[in-house]
């Protein structure tokens, strides 16, 4: 008799039936869970409640923006160059300004007062303000509200004649210490002696200096003056020295281009100090006047874009640069000397050594006497002084002569470095050597 498998099929299926009862149980607790902490995520970001994002879900990661395309239309500031303001050296509380035009310049001379800044002086044409200041904060303030409109801000350098140091105090340890006097003009040394009545025929010399008073030695002499300072103090006799070399026409102390015209410019004070926002106003002055030579027998101890674009403006139109080296007994050189394209001047003694108080430096282009000269000073005197000025002041009237012969100004350099006398001496003491007169 066949037993009957009913009972088991229906088992069966009721244990297949319970199976997946308990699995699908199983199934949505933990998908309840899972939305449950989901939900819980979502509220704590919308209550904007501190997520530690290693908690948060990963996001795709987004596709590199393409750099974009340089739009040469947009314009583009530099931001101005600013130097720290009353370093050593400097004039006290003043700034000099330069502006990215004469607009803006314009528009700074306007608002000056209101900003409690003193405007002391301006130039156009180096788009320069030189002002005084009481605390810096006035100038930092102006600065954050226009910096567009500024390409420098610095300090107001001051500018000395140069003295002479003590012989034993030497800085510049390369020195030779040459201190044996010429006692003369020292132009035999140069090639310059004899007859020079007609040397410097057509050519204007401007002096930036103490001013040039009246002496026999410019008594036939064309000066035209001009006083950037206007103090009413009197003249150190720096400037008639230096005017009594270039061109003085003394039948015994005479100078080396006595037809040159003299072009007086005076800025520097009673005590031989001026600035360098002056000296560069006066490069532009006698640019402008018609001067062929600039004599700078003066100084500073550091550079400023102002000075350079002065002496850039001089040079673009053909005029011959002459500055002194510097008596400091240092291995770099005054200010303008030791900008490129200036000719830059030290000084030696009667044994053809370089002076004891010359400074050195790279860009010296030559030398010239420079020790025990005689030259005219004020009150018609004559007087027995040393100096890289007086050597400066020499080589501005062979210059004066060489532009009377039909030289460029712009082969004056390369022919007097090229026909300079060879000394014993490295080029930073002497550059191309002693200057001498091209046959």
């Amino acid at each position: 008799m066949r037993t009957s498998r009913l009972p088991v099929i229906a088992f069966t299926a009721a244990l297949l039936l319970m199976a997946g009862s308990v699995a699908w149980l199983m199934y949505e607790s933990k998908e309840q869970s899972a939305l449950a902490a989901e939900l819980a995520h979502t509220k704590q970001l919308n209550h904007g409640k501190r997520v530690n994002p290693a908690t948060m879900p990963p996001t795709p990661a987004a596709e590199p923006k393409k750099a974009a395309a340089p739009d040469d239309t947009a314009p583009t500031t530099a931001s101005p160059a600013i130097a720290t303001l009353n370093v050593p050296g400097s004039m006290p509380n003043e700034a000099l300004l330069t502006f990215r035009s004469v607009e803006a310049l314009a528009a700074f001379r306007d608002r000056a007062a209101a900003l409690g800044l003193e405007l002391l002086g301006y130039d156009p044409k180096l788009r320069m303000a030189r002002v005084r200041f009481r605390t810096p904060a006035a100038l930092e303030g102006e600065l954050n509200a226009h910096a567009a409109d500024y390409s420098y801000i610095g300090p107001n350098l001051i500018a000395r004649i140069p003295r002479l140091p003590a012989p034993a105090a030497q800085t510049d340890t390369a020195n030779a210490g040459g201190r044996e006097p010429f006692r003369s003009q020292g132009l035999d040394a140069i090639g310059a002696a004899g007859d020079r009545s007609g040397w410097g025929q057509g050519v204007t010399v401007a002096i930036i200096d103490s001013g040039v008073t009246a002496h026999p030695s410019l008594a036939n002499v064309q000066v035209t003056h001009y006083d950037m300072l206007n103090d009413g103090s009197a003249f150190n006799g720096h400037g008639t020295a230096m005017a009594s070399l270039i061109a003085g026409n003394d039948p015994t102390v005479g100078g080396v281009s006595p037809s040159a015209k003299l072009l007086d410019i005076r800025v520097a004070d009673t005590n031989g100090n001026s600035n360098t926002a002056m000296v560069s106003s006066a490069i532009i002055k006698a640019a402008d006047l018609g001067a062929r030579v600039i004599n700078i027998s003066l100084g500073a101890e550091g550079d400023t874009p102002v000075l350079d674009e002065a002496v850039r403006y001089a040079t673009s139109r053909n005029i011959v640069v002459v500055a002194a080296a510097g008596n400091g007994q240092e291995t770099a050189l005054s200010f303008p000397a030791g900008i490129p394209g200036v000719l830059s001047v030290g000084a030696v003694d009667a044994t053809g050594t370089q002076a004891y108080f010359s400074n050195s430096g790279q860009g010296l282009v030559l030398v010239a006497p420079g020790v025990g000269i005689v030259s005219g000073y004020s009150d018609g005197k004559f007087v027995i002084g040393s100096g890289t000025s007086q050597a400066t002041a020499i080589t501005s009237g062979v210059v004066a002569y060489l532009l009377g012969r039909g030289y460029s100004g712009a082969s004056i350099i390369p022919l007097l470095t090229r026909t300079a006398e060879p000394l014993k001496a490295p080029a930073t003491a002497v550059g191309a050597g002693l200057i001498q007169l091209p046959k």
